[in-house]
């Protein structure tokens, strides 16, 4: 009995620094390392800042395996009238009509820039903003798979949608699932601050919802998918060579 109430309080407190982590910590260290990665004139300076998120976003996603369990991150159940502007048939054609809108964004310019030079020279040209971050070389497309792919579209869904939904909806502070669902997109967004303002606020309204689709469908799969694909498209967008060298490389 003490024991299983030890392990329930080192839990909890395990679930507060994830949070603290995911809230400050992570900010704090991309504000402190995007500065360095960009004045940076190491050749593989990308693909060692792609080894961190890989680090640190798995370790991230075992302490929430851990503390909270597996099925715990992976499923979402509301309440009956818990959140009935999103039940019913009126959730059903919410995530719908998020899916096939997904489905547009995501697709649909992956089909285009495949047969279109112009398409792609548009999304360079967009891209310039993320150039330190993103891969221009044949390696650091290699490294991007494992890296972004993988590990942000899987562990950062555990994590920002998994984990924090759960955590703010019941102990320790039983907020709403609607103002869980705001919560958890404005944390997503934060993580997402070193990108710039305005694109962070886009990750917040993605945040939002991806949470949606995940409380509607029950299942966090969804969320992964639409999170990895989303992050598959720049190589797609961006082929080997298509953002110039910069200067300080």
């Amino acid at each position: 009995m003490l024991f299983q109430a030890a392990f329930l309080k080192g839990s909890m407190l395990a679930q507060g620094a994830l949070v603290f982590v995911l809230t400050a910590v992570i900010p704090l260290r991309d504000r402190y390392e995007i500065p360095r990665l960009k004045a940076s004139r190491d050749p593989r300076k990308r693909i060692h800042f792609y080894w961190r998120i890989i680090a640190v976003e798995w370790i991230c996603a075992a302490v929430a395996f851990l503390t909270v369990g597996w099925g715990a991150l992976f499923t979402i159940h509301a309440m009956p009238g818990e959140i009935d502007w999103l039940s019913g048939s009126k959730g059903g054609s919410f995530v719908m009509g998020l899916v096939a809108a997904m489905a547009a964004v995501l697709v649909l310019p992956v089909i285009l820039a495949i047969w279109s030079p112009k398409i792609r020279e548009k999304a360079a040209r967009a891209a310039q903003q993320l150039s330190y971050f993103l891969p221009s070389n044949t390696e650091e497309r290699t490294w991007w798979w494992p890296a972004v792919c993988i590990t942000a579209g899987f562990c950062e869904e555990v994590l920002y949608r998994g984990f924090l939904l759960r955590y703010f909806h019941t102990v320790p502070f039983h907020l709403s699932l609607t103002s869980t669902l705001v919560v958890a997109a404005v944390i997503f967004g934060i993580g997402h601050l070193y990108q710039g303002v305005k694109p962070a606020a886009a990750t917040v309204v993605l945040g939002f919802a991806l949470s949606c689709v995940f409380v509607v469908t029950g299942s966090l799969l969804i969320p992964i998918i639409a999170h990895a694909l989303l992050d598959l498209r720049v190589l797609v967008l961006l082929p080997a060579g298509s953002l110039p060298l910069e200067k300080a490389a």
